[in-house]
């Protein structure tokens, strides 16, 4: 049967299945994945809310810290220097919301083939077995 996940990088290929038989291969390959992926998301999760809480501990210190006499001088100057940390929050949440959009995308191929599944499930009970 034709490979349907790139061996690297575990990305679904182009796949056009043929038979019902691999209908049903790519809906487990399919399933598999939304499963495993959940770890995934788990562990992205976590990496933005640890991100989140370091971006936000480090502004606030150095608001407290900051020599400067007028408050939005403090501020501005506090996220001049959280600028990395910042940075590095906006990437933990664009890497989630991927995985997410890849989730989404992934669960409505799979409705896709499923649908098709049912549709050539009752085309083979209608037209009966052959003998």
């Amino acid at each position: 049967m034709t490979e349907i996940v790139h061996s690297t990088t575990g990305e679904l290929l182009d796949y056009q299945p043929v038979s019902p038989m691999e209908i049903e291969f790519i809906i487990r390959e399919i399933g598999d994945r939304l499963e495993r992926a959940v770890v995934i998301i788990d562990t992205l999760q976590r990496a933005r809310y640890d991100a989140e809480e370091a971006y936000s501990k480090a502004f606030e210190m150095a608001k407290l810290e900051s020599k400067r006499h007028l408050y939005n001088d403090r501020i501005a100057e506090a996220r001049l220097s959280c600028l990395p940390l910042l940075r590095e929050l906006n990437e933990a949440k664009a890497q989630l919301h991927h995985a997410e959009h890849l989730q989404d995308a992934l669960k409505s191929k799979l409705m896709g083939y499923q649908n098709i599944n049912k549709v050539n499930g009752a085309a083979y009970g209608v037209g009966g077995v052959a003998r």
